[in-house]
């Protein structure tokens, strides 16, 4: 008598407490989420670089006209050198606002190193003390004295080196409240680095 092999039925591979077997995911498109936060990434880097960027460039270009005279006769571009000597600071009052701030009325006698040129009697800065004697250079205009050489220079770019400072902080505080880490790394670079001008300008400009 002939014996029939039987043959067992394969079935499929289930998964844990009888679960359907596991499908791998098919790869197709990305979701629409992915496009999205792409985009979003992108608008943030907008907002925290381009736009204080070009705040920067126009700030730059609009203070131009004030520094470019002051930072030109100090760097003894324009304007008569010599020498200074402080002979007079007088305080004065103004209302800034509801705040009342004491500011200084200073005079100085400059001795033009152009010996055939008569010494003068003229303004000055007013981050000096009665006796100081600084080397200077007098203006195109005739009306008043400048710290000339470094200290010059240092004092000159002090106004805008603040303002460029402050426009990094608020570009460094958004993406931070943002969460935007390139923007974070790129703000806080800049900032660091103005801050440092800012405070060698500060010392060696006062």
């Amino acid at each position: 008598m002939t014996r029939v092999k039987k043959t067992r039925r394969r079935h499929p591979r289930q998964g844990a407490a009888g679960q359907p077997p596991m499908k791998s995911p098919a790869r197709g498109p990305q979701p629409a989420s992915a496009t999205s936060s792409e985009s979003l990434g992108i608008g943030l880097i907008v907002l925290c670089l381009v736009i204080p960027a070009g705040l920067f460039i126009w700030l730059m270009v609009e203070l131009v006209g004030f520094v470019a005279p002051d930072l030109s006769a100090a760097s003894g571009h324009t304007g008569t050198p010599g020498t200074a000597t402080v002979v007079s600071c007088e305080p004065y009052t103004k209302w800034n606002g509801r705040r009342r701030r004491t500011y200084y009325d200073c005079d100085a006698r400059f001795v033009p190193d152009d010996r055939s040129k008569q010494p003068i009697i003229v303004d000055t800065v007013p981050e000096v003390e009665v006796g100081e004697v600084f080397p200077a250079v007098l203006t195109p205009e005739g009306n008043r004295v400048l710290p000339a050489g470094e200290r010059g220079v240092w004092r000159a770019i002090l106004v805008p080196v603040g303002l460029a400072f402050m426009l990094a902080l608020i570009a460094f505080l958004t993406a931070l409240a943002m969460r935007a880490r390139k923007s974070i790394i790129w703000t806080g670079a800049l900032g660091l680095l103005l801050l440092i001008m800012l405070i060698a300008s500060f010392v060696l400009g006062m």
